[in-house]
């Protein structure tokens, strides 16, 4: 049995892989023989797996056709967003108070880790770019201390954004994602519940202006001069109070 489940869990990370980086774009199908050579495994494997990455949003299962990969509109983008920017939020404020000593360590590290692949400016790190930021974002969940929150964002944190994100940033947009996931960090280190929920809901919303001005008829990634900072602890908040404000002003709040 659990070598049918290691079966099933490798072609999974195959064809996650697959469309993280691009190579099953939305709208595709995916092919059971080439995802089976690919992973070694079996075509039962195969279509286990896709039964796994149906319900976790990643394709949609059509009968005697097989598997297409969810190609996201604008509205089911902003939809995924605005629980983000509630959801994560509110996560982050809970590990404010919920971290321990070990979990603001690993989430020093992958800010720290995060920081060093975008420092390398290479465009060919932008996967592991987005890996690491998934990460980032997961050990902030598992942080809160709420297993049903985590798992709940689970499939809308990695669906949409690992990849469709990244790739409309420019070098100055990861600068300031990097520098705002060590706000993160250190809003969480401190304890700072507040502080904590403002910069994620910051954070968050600087992705959703990414998306949304490269879907608005802007095919370049953010311009450098787009103000997507987040609160540093060391500085005034005056501008997570206007985002916080802003959103509580708005639906997704």
């Amino acid at each position: 049995m659990s070598g049918v489940t290691s079966s099933v869990d490798k072609a999974c990370q195959v064809i996650r892989e697959a469309i993280r980086s691009g190579q099953y774009p939305g709208g595709s199908w995916i092919r059971e023989v080439a995802v089976a050579e690919r992973a070694a495994v079996s075509r039962t494997s195969v279509r286990q797996a896709l039964n796994v990455l149906a319900a976790e949003g990643f394709v949609e299962l059509h009968p005697n056709r097989g598997a297409m990969v969810i190609e996201w509109s604008s509205e089911n983008l902003l939809q995924v967003f605005d629980l983000r920017v509630m959801l994560e939020a509110y996560g982050c404020e809970l590990a404010a108070s919920h971290a321990s000593v070990q979990d603001v360590a690993d989430l020093k590290a992958e800010a720290e880790r995060f920081s060093e692949l975008v420092a390398k400016r290479n465009r060919r790190h932008m996967n592991a770019i987005a890996e690491s930021n998934n990460r980032l974002h997961r050990k902030i969940l598992d942080a809160s201390g709420n297993r049903h929150l985590a798992s709940l964002l689970t499939a809308v944190v990695q669906v949409p954004m690992v990849s469709q994100t990244f790739a409309r940033y420019d070098q100055a947009a990861l600068d300031r994602s990097a520098a705002q996931h060590q706000d993160l960090v250190h809003a969480i280190a401190a304890g700072d519940r507040e502080l904590a929920r403002a910069t994620m809901q910051a954070h968050i919303l600087a992705g959703k202006r990414v998306i949304f001005a490269s879907r608005d008829g802007d095919a370049s990634p953010v311009q450098p001069g787009t103000d997507h900072s987040a609160p540093s602890v060391g500085r005034k908040i005056s501008k997570a109070e206007k985002t916080v404000n802003t959103t509580k002003g708005s639906k997704s709040s």
